[in-house]
């Protein structure tokens, strides 16, 4: 066990060794150690002996989490979602082992997608609760492990038990105006409350210094808003007083350990060597051509404790390498993923 989870590691940090092989004795490990997992090998009359391309593992789909203990040894680190989509008793859990390949991916990763060239450390302020106030949060687990290698002195969060301090935040902003970049950490629901706190305070117009960057993630979480993800992007670029690539989409989810990143300022969300995409028909399961839509669905190395195959209920289109990400699937869409989740034996 503990050797694959090196071989893992160092793939992600360094790019040593085959993906194709890691991800085979991956998917062997996962079929030998989590039994509802094993169940759907059988049920398909698969079997890791005969697997000869990582595509052919089947993939365990993102609702499965929400009923089946999908774990490959006792668990170091358990998160849950936010369950707001379909209440708390529908929150997906994902028991982690092997935590330390979180911190790996986080770092071999977030540096290069979100801080702008040249800067190591500084000064961040985060919409994103600490682990203090949601310890089985895996995006404040991801927080933490930024704040930790990459905040300069002055960083802060802004969350208080009673949601996003938007006061602090905006008194924050007033004071980093000049000097270093800065960089945000926020979700999308946090990102609009924080400019329309913004819009409505009579205060002077905000100037971050050039650089800054936001990290931006996630959806409203069930939130009816008069907004779309383009007009919350181009209000902070006017309220911030932000270049045109100053933000970075990051699309993740508890299911999964790794992240999918667009460049600055782009659509396009790009997965890490580690985490190839596919795009599948959401009836039949089988890839789409470049340009079609279909349920995307991730091989996640990092997913080692779990399952490294997750197919998600969130519709996609590739182009060029990487992803558009077009939204929810809904029912009708998700025939696919049901009947996957029956062979799993998740309720």
């Amino acid at each position: 066990m503990n050797a694959l989870v090196q071989r893992i590691e160092r793939f992600i940090s360094t790019g040593e060794g085959s993906f194709d092989e890691l991800a085979s004795a991956a998917a062997r490990f996962g079929y030998e150690r989590v039994a509802p997992y094993r169940r759907l090998w059988e049920r398909r009359g698969l079997s890791p002996e005969s697997l000869d391309d990582w595509r052919a593992a089947p993939p365990a789909p993102t609702s499965a989490f929400k009923s089946l203990r999908l774990a490959a040894a006792e668990p170091r680190e358990v998160f849950r979602s936010s369950g707001t989509t379909r209440g708390a008793k529908r929150r997906s859990v994902h028991y982690h082992p092997f935590p330390d390949l979180y911190r790996t991916v986080i770092d071999a990763s977030f540096a290069a997608a979100c801080l702008p060239p040249g800067h190591a450390r500084l000064p961040i302020l985060s919409l994103i609760p600490d682990r203090a106030a949601v310890p089985d949060s895996s995006l404040s687990f991801m927080a933490a492990r930024v704040f930790e290698r990459h905040a300069a002195s002055g960083s802060a969060w802004a969350v208080s038990s009673d949601g996003i301090d938007v006061g602090k935040a905006r008194r924050w902003l007033q004071t980093h105006t000049d000097g270093e970049p800065v960089l945000i950490l926020a979700t999308a629901l946090a990102l609009v409350l924080l400019l329309d706190h913004l819009e409505s305070a009579p205060t002077s117009a905000i100037r971050l210094p050039a650089g800054s960057r936001v990290f931006e993630t996630g959806g409203f979480k069930g939130r009816r808003l008069e907004t779309t993800p383009e007009d919350v992007r181009r209000r902070a670029r006017s309220l911030l007083g932000l270049n045109r690539d100053a933000i970075v989409r990051e699309y993740g989810m508890t299911e999964l350990t790794s992240q999918a990143y667009s460049r600055p300022g782009g659509e396009l969300l790009r997965t890490p060597p580690w985490m190839p995409f596919r795009v599948l028909d959401p009836e039949t399961l089988e890839e789409v051509a470049e340009g079609r839509t279909g349920l995307l669905s991730f091989f996640d190395l990092a997913n080692l404790g779990s399952v490294c195959h997750v197919l998600t209920e969130d519709l996609g289109v590739a182009e060029g390498g990487a992803f558009r990400l077009l939204g929810r699937a809904t029912g009708a869409e998700l025939r696919g993923c049901s009947l996957t989740a029956e062979e799993l034996g998740a309720a």
